[in-house]
Order: structure tokens, then C-alpha cells, then sequence
């Protein structure tokens, strides 16, 4: 399968970018009526290209200063660039500014083009050609080829597909190991089918079928049909122009710049951790200004932002800085995200960041300096630690995705790496865990006797989190001899007739559909009556559980059937009681009570007698 590659023009308006893709693809990118009448491109075009070496699909962006908002949002999603100058004019404003959001937004490949060469002296082109080799010049661009070229000339038009050819071939294709996300740049209905979005698959990969929402709103919908590139697919993958069928949305549920994604947690937030330099060149006035409120564009969305700068002042030409932006409204943005701010008189844009956090995954703003500064140099391990040492009774953390640039199985190992303990996003140092258990046991050992339901932590502590800690407390006391008694643990005096209790227990355990004092007083010889208080003796003792009516189930089989849940449902998506009978030969009896323990935990959500992970 051919590598397919997205290519956005760039360049002052009136450089010939929407001529050139039209004679490179034979396709007019300037698809609405008012851009061909005035001959410049205000939405963004799409021109696709079969070339040896990639599917090369074409975004032609607009020049113009007062459409530079949409090229900053066509230009989200570009693997490389077709950078075009008019051989005669040269570098012009606009120019400078697409190259600086190129710059911005992470572009490493491009080929120049010098446009209108028909047109253009000798001393014109070698004028202009010195320009824009000196603009690339230690930029983090490579020009891959600087080439005069007229569209009248099909020879100069076949030596720009080899060049684009070559540069596709040097192009690092998209992950696909995240959760999709496709930027939606247009929806429309096609009739008999209904709404499709369009826009440039940044992250992952979708198939027909497929379920997706809508981040904005939370609705979800049914791929019913995918084309990639013009063509029908039954899948598309990062880096790809996507046209997506939903037919399960109209066109008013979707707008330009939604974020259509297979991951429905992903969060939106009014506040980011970045990292902002300004661009080359900016005069005393534009430079950017503490606790100042700017215009900033991620996506293809304008937001009012408000820069909170943790050491600077004023953030000269060509510095940068760590700071936290306050937005007006929410906004739904990914780790290491470009955006581009822009001043207001003149508008035009005068530095670019990328996102480093969420406002939420770091609600102690002064303190978190450290945690982004180690995140801006992607040292995610040192990162963490600081994590853990500002957030020492625990951290909430986002969607991976949204977290830091580490896929999701290699921040697991990150996090184990580290004794990091991950309760389904709240993430605690094992170290902590300890220091809680220890704390208490010591307790025990001073006193004799520890309630655990009255345990005292000196951190507020997710239900999940503080069961845990108990558990543990209690196996640590079992072992130096201790028993737990009710809700107590005290030193070992046996009751009466625990050694009777306990043969019941075995019992249950053998013999799981052994569920009531009948049953099991025929099984153990003991009169129906000692039988049901041996049970209520077990229940107490967090030993057996009374799970409806007369139905009592060991909490050995309860644990057991929780934890082969979890893994079938991280498996598969979602259990249901056929599913768990595979790895179960129980009666429905017990069964249906053993599914209702399920949605008791806080890990699983009941979807029409499905079950699936709160949390994944």
C-alpha cells in the first residue's frame, strides 16, 4: 500500500498556489464560486496526486492577511509543504508569516517553488532564489528542492512531481498506536446517504462500522462509509484526507473544527500549560506581554487567551517561555498541539506555542512549573516525579493523548517503571500506598485493635484507592497473626465456633452452588440454624457476601469473577452474563446476582445488561 502524504501550499496571496495544484492535479482547488471569480482562495481546497513514491493529496490554503486564521487551520495535519513565490515579487509579508506557522506547527520538508517563471528575468529568479534559500537557512525546514517553474511549461511541471516525489519519500508517517481523531474542516449531506464531515485524520485509525463522537457535544455515530483521498475505503488511517458518512448525525449536530473521535473521554478544558516563542522580527509592540489577553488559533477554532507567564515579563523576538493561558471558552486540544497567536494592530500572528497540559490534569498552577518545563523537553520521566512530589496524595491524569507524547501501553510501562500505581486514571506513588499501611499497622501494634472503617489517611483518597490500602493493611496484620473480626482486626482469639464457620466456607468454595444455610447444613452435617450464623459470622468478616435473598456467594468467587470481568471487558469492550458463563459454570441463580456485583465496584457501567469499564 502506497504511502499517503498531506501537502499544503503556503505563500504570499497571488503567488500562484491554487495554479499550481490545478496544473499538478487537473483539479481547481478553489472550489467556491466567489474564489474563482475573484481568483483567490478564501476556504481551503483539496487536489489529490498518484505519484511513484505516495498518494499525495494537495491542501491549498489562502494568502490573503485577512484569511491567514483559515491557512493556520488547514495547515494542522501537513506532512510537508509546496512553499510558493512569485519569481518576480519575492518574499512578501505573508510569506514570512505562512513560513512561521510552518515553523510552529513542526513542518521539517517542503519544495520551493518559484512561480510564474515565464514571467520572471534571469536576475529576477537568481534575486528571489538567494531569498528563500537564506529564509530556510537553519530553520527546521529542509527545502528539499528550490525550482523555477511555469504552469505553461509541462517540463517544469514534470520536474516539480519528481521533486515532490522525493520529498514524499522523506516524510515520517503518522502514528496510528493513538485513538483516532479526525479535525473536521466541512460537513455536508449527500442525498440518500446524509451528513459527511471531511478533514485530515491526525491520530490513529477508523473503520466502517465503527462508532465516533462528537467531542463538542457528546453525541456518538456509526461510520457507515469512508472514502480516502476521492476513493471508497474501508478504512482510513493518520495522515490521510477523510471523507467519514455519519449518517446518524444531520448536519446540524457537526460544525467546522469538531473533533470527531473514537475516544469519547477525551476532555475539553478552559485553560493550557504551554510553551510560546515569538517569532523573528516582532517589533517592541507586538511583543508579547505578561497577564496580557491575546488572540490565539488552535485548530481551526480563534480563542481570546489570557498569558500568564511563570518568569517573563515580556517575551522578546525570538524567546521563549513556559507560561499558563486562560481561555474564553472550552476548547478540545491534544498534547504537544501547535497554535499560533496573533496580535491585534495589525492582525497578523507574532509567536506560536505548543500544549503541554490541561488546566484540570494541573490544578496547582503555581506549582506545576517544573512538571511542564521537564514536559516541554519531553523528559516524561522526571516529569512524573515532579507529579508525584506536587500531587503527593494522588493525580487525576487526562486521556493519555491529552497527557503527554507517550502512547498509551508506553506510559503504562512508564508509570510501573516508576512504582507509579494507575487506578483507572488516578494515578498514587506506590511509595505513598505504603507509608498509609505502614502508618496503620503500626497502629495495630501499639493499640492491639484498628477499626478499619474508622482509618484515618491524611490524604482524601478515591474509594478504589483507600479499599486497596485496607487490604492490604488487613493481609499485613493476618500474617503477623492478627484476625479481622467485623470491621476490626484484633489479636487472635478464636470465637466459638469459628472452626465452624470456616467448614462452611470451604464448603462454598468447593462447592460454589452451595449458596444457602439448607444446602450447606446438608453438606457439613451442622443444624440449618449454626449454619446461617456461621454465614453472618463470614459476612461480617468480609469472608462471604449476602447478595440477594438467601443467596450467599464466597468473596474469593466474587474477586475472582470481577477480575476476569475486567480483563474480558478490556478484551472484547463489554461482558454480559453469556459471556462471563465461558469462564464460569454457574447457575443463572447465581450468575445474575454475580453481574449485579459487578456494577456494585464503581469500575463498570450497565448498558442494557452489558457491562463496560468506567474507566479503560
Amino acid at each position: 500500500m502506497k504511502k499517503s502524504i498531506i501537502m499544503g501550499t503556503a505563500g504570499h496571496i497571488d503567488h500562484g498556489k491554487s495554479s499550481l495544484v490545478r496544473a499538478l492535479t487537473g483539479k481547481d482547488p478553489d472550489r467556491l464560486k466567489e474564489e474563482q471569480e475573484k481568483g483567490i482562495t478564501i476556504e481551503l481546497g483539496y487536489a489529490g496526486l498518484e505519484l511513484d513514491s505516495a498518494l499525495v493529496s494537495f491542501v491549498d490554503v489562502p494568502g490573503h492577511e485577512k484569511l491567514v486564521k483559515t491557512m493556520i487551520a488547514g495547515s494542522v495535519g501537513f506532512d510537508a509543504v509546496l512553499f510558493c513565490v512569485d519569481g518576480r515579487e519575492g518574499i512578501m509579508p505573508q510569506t514570512r508569516e505562512h513560513f512561521n506557522i510552518l515553523k510552529t506547527i513542526g513542518i521539517k520538508h517542503a519544495v520551493a517553488v518559484l512561480t510564474k517563471a515565464d514571467k520572471c528575468t534571469a536576475s529576477e529568479l537568481e534575486a528571489s532564489e538567494n531569498a528563500v534559500r537564506e529564509l530556510f537557512k537553519d530553520s527546521g525546514i529542509t527545502a528539499e528542492a528550490v525550482l523555477a517553474v511555469s504552469i505553461y511549461n509541462d517540463a517544469s511541471i514534470e520536474n516539480l512531481k519528481n521533486a515532490i516525489s522525493e520529498c514524499a519519500r522523506k516524510t515520517t508517517p503518522k502514528t496510528q498506536n493513538r485513538c483516532y481523531v479526525l479535525r473536521t474542516d466541512r460537513v455536508f449531506a449527500v442525498k440518500g446517504h446524509g451528513t459527511v464531515v471531511t478533514g485530515t485524520s491526525l491520530f490513529g485509525k477508523i473503520g466502517v462500522e465503527n462508532t465516533v463522537y462528537n467531542l463538542r457535544t457528546g453525541q456518538k455515530a456509526r461510520i457507515k462509509s469512508i472514502q480516502v483521498h476521492d476513493k471508497p475505503a474501508e478504512k482510513s488511517v493518520a495522515g490521510q484526507r477523510t471523507a467519514l458518512n455519519l449518517p446518524d448525525f444531520s448536519t446540524d449536530d457537526v460544525k467546522k473544527g469538531d473533533i470527531i473521535s473514537e475516544n469519547g473521554k477525551i476532555t475539553d478544558t478552559n485553560g493550557i500549560y504551554a510553551i510560546v516563542k515569538a517569532f523573528d522580527g516582532c517589533t517592541d509592540a507586538e511583543l508579547i506581554r505578561h497577564n496580557k489577553t491575546y488572540s490565539l488559533v488552535i485548530g481551526s477554532e480563534t480563542f481570546e487567551g489570557r498569558i500568564i507567564f511563570y518568569d517573563e515579563k515580556i517575551l522578546k523576538a525570538s524567546a521563549e517561555a513556559i507560561c499558563f493561558i486562560k481561555l474564553d471558552k472550552p476548547a478540545v486540544v491534544f498534547f504537544n498541539e501547535p497554535f499560533v497567536i496573533r496580535g491585534a494592530s495589525p492582525l497578523h500572528s507574532i509567536a506560536g506555542g505548543r500544549v503541554l497540559g490541561l488546566e484540570q490534569t494541573y490544578p496547582d498552577r503555581r506549582n506545576s512549573h517544573e512538571i511542564i518545563l521537564h514536559m516541554s523537553r519531553y523528559d516524561y520521566d522526571e516529569a512524573i516525579r515532579e507529579i508525584m512530589r506536587v500531587y503527593r496524595c494522588g493525580f487525576v491524569m487526562s486521556e493519555p493523548i491529552q497527557f503527554s507524547g507517550l502512547f498509551r501501553n508506553e506510559l503504562a510501562g512508564k508509570l510501573a517503571q516508576l512504582n507509579i500505581v494507575n487506578y483507572y486514571g488516578f494515578l498514587i506513588d506506590s511509595r505513598m500506598i505504603d507509608s498509609f499501611a505502614e502508618s496503620s499497622i503500626q497502629e495495630l501494634k501499639d493499640k492491639g485493635v484498628l477499626s478499619v472503617n474508622g482509618l484515618k489517611l491524611d490524604c482524601s483518597l478515591p474509594e478504589q484507592v483507600r479499599s486497596d490500602i485496607v487490604n492490604r493493611i488487613i493481609e499485613t496484620a493476618r500474617r503477623m497473626g492478627y484476625i479481622f473480626d467485623g470491621n476490626m482486626l484484633k489479636q487472635n482469639k478464636k470465637d466459638p465456633f469459628e472452626e465452624e464457620s470456616l467448614s462452611v466456607l470451604a464448603a462454598m468454595k468447593q462447592e460454589p452452588n452451595l449458596s444457602n444455610a439448607q444446602l450447606l447444613s446438608e453438606k457439613t452435617g451442622l443444624p440449618e440454624e449454626k449454619v446461617g450464623k456461621c454465614l453472618q459470622y463470614l459476612c461480617n468478616r468480609s469472608m462471604a457476601r449476602k447478595v440477594e435473598g438467601n443467596v450467599f456467594i464466597s468473596m474469593e468467587l466474587i474477586n475472582s469473577f470481577v477480575e476476569r470481568a475486567e480483563t474480558e471487558a478490556r478484551k472484547s469492550g463489554e461482558i454480559d452474563l453469556n459471556r462471563m458463563k465461558e469462564h464460569f459454570d454457574l447457575p443463572r441463580k447465581l450468575l445474575i446476582p454475580l453481574m449485579e456485583q459487578l456494577d456494585k465496584t464503581g469500575l463498570f457501567i450497565n448498558k442494557s445488561n452489558k457491562r463496560v469499564l468506567k474507566y479503560k
